[in-house]
């Protein structure tokens, strides 16, 4: 996920490009953030006669993707609504929120976690079994202290967090960890702080690979990280994955090496060969 947010001029261009405008290159002062959605793919040039050119969006529904993949953002029109609505401070107040939630966002670093077969401690206190319905948030990830030994599992879907007790037999180590974020990259900054193996279990689709690939891989070294990938995942891909999620993501892997991460070729190659991703839920 990138670590700053947009700017509003530059939002307020991505929204009329969403909405099929095409604008000239005058009409977009950022021209860093503009070389970037082109060379993703996400932003096209287009002849305008001459020598000239225009800016537009091919595929509003991969642009949408990308934002919520790269910058947290659900919806470029709240985020743009929010953005202008902020007269407090303007636009410095969104430098620590990229998603639409963005002052409650402020407040909230940090991640839920739940343990398994092994022992949290906070600030020095041992937390005890939590009552169920009940899960604990951790706004400030040095005070916590987990068992060098227990697997760390990242879990993205909120529904696959409160129910791991269904999956927990899909994962044979004794002692876990899982953690969930909440609308930041703490849990990323923490993994690098301690020394225990992580495990993404993410979604089987482009965007899953791409968030496992750019928040946890490059961060952490190789034979620390790996990506959860269950063993009937060929069968679930063809019974059950989705071709949009395939057809609207793939552009988040262009020009990925995956020679560089030999865990997740086998998944890429099953995508391609149904093209088709998997969202998590489905193995319940």
């Amino acid at each position: 996920m990138n670590s700053k947010p947009l700017s509003l001029s530059f939002a307020r261009c991505l929204l009329r490009l969403q909405n099929e405008e095409q604008l000239n290159p005058s009409e977009i002062a950022s021209k860093g953030l503009l070389k970037q959605f082109c060379e993703d793919g996400i932003i096209q040039k287009q002849a305008a006669g001459g020598r000239r050119v225009n800016y537009a969006c091919s595929e509003p529904i991969s642009l949408q993707n990308y934002l919520k993949a790269q910058y947290d953002i659900i919806s470029l029109e709240n985020y743009v609504s929010e953005f202008e609505a902020d007269s407090s401070d303007g636009e410095s107040s969104l430098f620590a929120s990229r998603s639409t939630k963005t002052f409650r966002r402020k407040s909230l670093q940090g991640f839920f976690i739940r343990a398994f077969q092994t022992e949290i401690v906070v600030s020095g206190i041992a937390i005890q079994p939590i009552p169920h319905s009940i899960e604990l948030f951790v706004h400030q990830p040095e005070k916590l202290l987990i068992s060098p030994t227990a697997l760390v599992v990242g879990i993205e879907n909120p529904e696959c967090f409160l129910k791991f007790e269904k999956l927990a037999h899909l994962f044979p180590q004794k002692e876990l960890i899982i953690i969930m974020r909440y609308l930041s990259s703490s849990p990323n900054r923490w993994l690098e702080t301690i020394p225990n193996d992580y495990l993404h279990f993410g979604d089987f689709d482009p965007a899953g690979l791409h968030i496992y690939i750019w928040e946890y891989r490059t961060r952490l070294s190789a034979n620390r990280c790996n990506f959860f990938i269950p063993p009937n995942i060929n069968e679930l891909l063809e019974h059950y994955g989705q071709t949009s999620l395939f057809d609207s993501q793939i552009h988040m892997l262009k020009n990925v090496d995956f020679n560089l991460y030999p865990e997740i070729k086998s998944l890429v190659c099953l995508m391609h060969k149904y093209r088709k991703g998997l969202e998590q839920e489905w193995l319940f």
